[in-house]
């Protein structure tokens, strides 16, 4: 089932600077014995731009359709993968694909009763003159002892629609990174001096700490997000860094920021 949902543009965008749309989809699946039960389910809500930028509007389409697929392709079995061409037929992949998973699961394991899910939720984070920056949080589960999560930004240039890397965003990586290392150990709990090595529960290839790319300009600041197992076990959750724009001013690329942050 399908829905398409029309919205104005959120209060953090300037109104008549890039409009969107809000489509849901929802796919669920029935218990083959019970119709009444669930037993499969996807949630998808996104936003599709509508802009005069046609460079803008396809880039950014592209992106969310493409990050979408990829997140529920990745919660399904590869013989299924090719048949997600497209974000509902992914949705409809999953839900197919999680039925029979848990058909087989149930002759060895008949009291299970677990719902499998894939949700993601997209919306615009924030609107500037020069960029804009999209923010997704996903959950799934397909088994296991938990379910997976997390959140991903993607920032774009508001007049080519490429998406922001961190060359894009600081001028001065090293001392970008010496920053994010300290504010990392902080958040983490650990002391400056510690080193980040898997004694201290920490999977940093040769111990050496690198930023993640998962970034994001959001109203706060700028956001630098370590999804649940990437550089640490799940246990430790995710890792969100926040970096107030007048904290890394100094540091922050002239070419983008022209504006007063």
């Amino acid at each position: 089932m399908v829905k398409d949902t029309t919205v104005n543009a959120m209060d953090m965008c300037r109104e008549g600077v890039m409009d969107y749309d809000i489509k849901t989809v929802k796919e669920v699946g029935v218990d083959p014995k019970n119709k009444q039960k669930i037993i499969a389910e996807v949630h998808l809500k996104y936003p599709v731009l509508h802009c005069a930028n046609a460079n803008l509007e396809e880039a950014v389409n592209a992106y969310v359709e493409t990050f979408i697929e990829d997140i529920i392709k990745s919660n399904i079995g590869e013989e299924d993968t090719s048949k997600a061409q497209s974000i509902l037929l992914a949705a409809k992949a999953f839900v197919a694909n999680s039925k029979t998973n848990i058909a087989e699961l149930k002759k060895t394991e008949p009291d299970m009763d677990q719902v499998w899910y894939c949700d993601v939720i997209g919306n615009v984070e924030m609107q500037s003159g020069q960029y804009f920056t999209l923010r997704f949080k996903f959950n799934s589960y397909t088994g296991g002892a938990h379910p997976n999560y997390g959140e991903a930004y993607a920032s774009f240039n508001m007049n080519t629609g490429k998406v922001l890397k961190w060359k894009d965003i600081i001028s001065d990586s090293v001392a970008f990174i010496k920053l994010a290392e300290q504010r990392f150990k902080q958040v983490n709990g650990l002391d400056i001096s510690k080193k980040l090595t898997e004694e201290e529960g920490f999977k940093f290839e040769n111990n050496l700490f690198y930023l993640s790319e998962n970034i994001g300009l959001t109203n706060e600041g700028l956001v630098v997000y370590y999804q649940p197992y990437e550089v640490a076990p799940f246990s430790f959750g995710p890792t969100k860094l926040l970096f107030k724009y007048f904290e890394i001013n100094k540091l922050l690329n002239p070419n983008l920021f022209g504006e007063t942050i």
